[in-house]
């Protein structure tokens, strides 16, 4: 739901754009993918009785039941992109501190906002772009960041995690 809002947020500058996403995208999982995470779950910790390696199927067993809880768990991320920065739910990111954007729009799978930070430490910020229009995204963002053209597909890490349905 975008609001071109024009409210004043708190020493961050005029909220010229706002929405809200979720935190996860939610992948219908039928009975099969469960029974192929169950297959490679076994097969994995055959491998570590086998291999002697008790760590590796402790740590197997842990990532299992992590993507089984992410699929529970779903929280709503509210977005602003205001004059000193973007605010992702109480996280405020200023533009000095970010490199560029760039906009990923492959409808109906692929419809996404990234920033890229300056540091190499920080990891790279995607937002779910939804049902927004990325043309007017794209125009209030050019005033303050660059933007990065060459970027003409989502990161690996993203694709692989929603060919898996992660």
């Amino acid at each position: 739901m975008a609001n071109e809002n024009k409210n004043q947020a708190p020493d961050r500058g005029q909220v010229l754009f706002s929405w809200s996403f979720s935190e996860f995208p939610r992948y219908e999982r039928n009975q099969s993918w469960y029974v192929w995470l169950a297959v490679a779950v076994i097969f994995l910790l055959i491998y570590s009785f086998f291999a002697a390696n008790f760590l590796f199927g402790l740590i197997t067993l842990i990532t299992a039941l992590i993507i089984l809880l992410f699929h529970q768990t779903n929280g709503k991320v509210e977005f602003q992109i205001t004059e000193d920065g973007i605010l992702v739910n109480q996280r405020f990111y200023e533009y000095k501190t970010l490199k560029n954007f760039y906009i990923i729009y492959e409808p109906p799978e692929v419809k996404t906002l990234y920033f890229e930070p300056k540091s190499i430490f920080s990891p790279r910020v995607p937002i779910d772009l939804g049902s927004q229009d990325p043309v007017k995204i794209r125009e209030i963002l050019k005033q303050y960041l660059a933007e990065d053209l060459e970027r003409e597909n989502e990161p690996l890490s993203d694709q692989t995690s929603r060919l898996l349905k992660l």
